[in-house]
């Protein structure tokens, strides 16, 4: 049983819960550094393999930009559609039972506590959102699927083999350590 006053109270490394490792959330300003870090690296990975790859076409560099800012758009949307599916599942139940109470039992409810999830869900609930970070890379499998059957099709110095292969890898990538500092806290977590 996890027995903390607030959630400030758990320790900076973390702590084991039943359903998972929770990652302490880092200082928000180290979070924003990283979303910053993480857009703008989107771009200049999409700046670096077409200037690598000799791709003469401003269209075709254009759908190479879009590849990694596609992951790292769609991948945060899924975060947040996670997240929001999950708090909105957590206090359904509650909500619709003090709804009953009030306008159909007319009956006040004693306490906040009656709508609110218990300190363990919540718990429970951080630990998922942290794992479902995960999304990144599920967008990441097939944007760069999408992205490398793209760099068949255009007129590049590189060999079109490699750059499927290097677009493929990198995207897939890039999406593996979105979900890996998304997961670990260093991404803020998706709110409304």
């Amino acid at each position: 049983m996890i027995n903390f006053k607030t959630f400030t109270d758990i320790p900076q490394e973390g702590i084991v819960t039943p359903n998972g490792y929770l990652y302490y959330p880092r200082a928000w300003g180290k979070q924003v550094l990283f979303l910053f870090a993480a857009f703008f690296s989107a771009i200049f990975l999409g700046w670096l393999i077409s200037s690598m790859a000799g791709i003469t076409s401003d269209f075709a560099s254009g759908v190479i930009y879009f590849v990694f800012l596609l992951i790292f758009f769609l991948g945060y949307g899924l975060w947040m559609s996670f997240a929001s599916a999950l708090a909105f599942n957590s206090i359904k139940w509650p909500l619709i039972k003090i709804i009953v109470k009030i306008f159909i039992r007319k009956e006040k409810p004693s306490s906040v506590n009656e709508f609110l999830p218990e300190r363990e869900k919540l718990i429970e609930m951080m630990v998922r959102v942290q794992k479902y970070s995960r999304s990144f890379l599920i967008i990441g499998w097939p944007i760069g699927i999408l992205g490398s059957f793209t760099t068949l099709f255009m007129n590049a110095s590189l060999n079109t083999l490699i750059l499927f292969l290097f677009v493929f890898v990198t995207s897939v990538l890039y999406g593996y350590l979105l979900s890996y500092f998304g997961r670990r806290g260093y991404l803020p977590l998706p709110e409304e």
